[in-house]
């Protein structure tokens, strides 16, 4: 008798841990329209006209070339763009645009770094860039806000050109609190006639 009274409590024990622990859980589960903190990187939520407004150089253009560089003890990726068009700022053929982390692969232990939702940019792939004089790097721009100033340019079923950003991994501050970030894919010609709108403006 002692024995079933025994096995007994140890299973009701057992199952009131097992409900705390669910219970703990459903608690402390963060919202499901927010990203966990590591997941995540925060920016100060940007506009178009604010981008416009900070930016030193706005550019379309490709990334012919990618190289990973230490920057104290930091790795950025530095990479060629090659501008086709410029919209503010420089009458160059080619910039620098220094993005964070990047892959040292020359040790005995390969290093990478890298940073939820950082800009990136790929040999071959086509952007719009929204740029500011502020790399590390001498004569290297980064881009505005974070991710927020890249955009990739695609063509779509139509044939029609047009930009498109992803925000998931990036937490946009603004006066009305914190939010994730979403995904944008909208014709070029749009993109480049509120810059233009923008720029009259100044």
């Amino acid at each position: 008798m002692k024995k079933i009274l025994l096995g007994s409590c140890l299973l009701i024990a057992i199952a009131l841990l097992i409900s705390a622990r669910w219970g703990t859980k459903a608690v402390n589960a963060p919202p499901p329209n927010e990203l966990p903190v590591t997941d995540t990187t925060l920016a100060v939520a940007l506009s178009v006209q604010d981008m416009v407004n900070q930016s030193d150089v706005i550019a379309i253009g490709n990334c012919v070339d990618t190289k990973s560089v230490w920057v104290d003890r930091t790795l950025v990726t530095l990479a060629t763009f090659s501008i086709s068009e410029s919209l503010k700022g420089t009458e160059t053929s080619t910039i620098t645009v220094e993005l964070p982390g990047g892959i040292d692969a020359n040790r005995k232990i390969p290093i990478a770094m890298t940073y939820p939702g950082a800009p990136s940019l790929t040999p071959g792939e086509d952007a719009f860039l929204f740029l500011t004089a502020t790399g590390e790097v001498g004569g290297s721009y980064n881009v505005a806000g974070f991710s927020q100033g890249k955009f990739s340019i695609i063509t779509d079923e139509d044939g029609e050109q047009m930009v498109s950003r992803n925000l998931m991994k990036t937490a946009l501050k603004s006066n009305n609190g914190v939010r994730r970030g979403g995904s944008d894919l909208i014709p070029l010609a749009n993109l480049k006639e509120q810059v233009r709108g923008y720029l009259k403006d100044q």
